[in-house]
């Protein structure tokens, strides 16, 4: 589902910090693909995996997207705001821009799908898929 062509820049180790970039956009993430192998510059196919830990309060997950954007954030380290739009519910299905986020909190209203709403990554896993 988040599967893209990535150009690594560095890490500092397996399960580490890494730099890549998707799409234009430079991401820091969590290294699962060995990065220590690759030389900067390289290419490979990627997949990013959110990890969300404690996605907010309801009414903040609501109001953290007044402007309706689908993007992601960068806040420090491997964390990062995303801003998106539910799309499903049942498990909620939010789209992000450059990915898309499944159950980044719970609901089953039917009336949430459009809304635009804003929730706190953790960290950013990157693997091989």
């Amino acid at each position: 589902m988040n599967k893209f062509i990535a150009t690594f820049i560095s890490s500092e180790g397996e399960f580490l910090e890494a730099t890549i970039e998707v799409a234009g956009q430079r991401l820091r993430v969590m290294d699962e693909f060995d990065g220590a192998t690759l030389a900067p510059g390289q290419t490979l196919e990627l997949e990013l995996q959110p990890f969300i830990s404690v996605p907010g309060e309801w009414e903040e997950i609501f109001s953290s997207n007044p402007d309706r954007e689908k993007r992601l954030v960068s806040l420090q380290g491997w964390s990062y705001l995303a801003l998106g739009q539910v799309v499903g519910v049942n498990p909620v299905v939010c789209d992000c821009g450059l990915i898309t986020v499944v159950e980044p909190f719970f609901t089953t209203d039917q009336r949430c799908v459009g809304e635009y709403v804003g929730f706190k990554i953790g960290r950013l896993d990157a693997g091989r898929p």
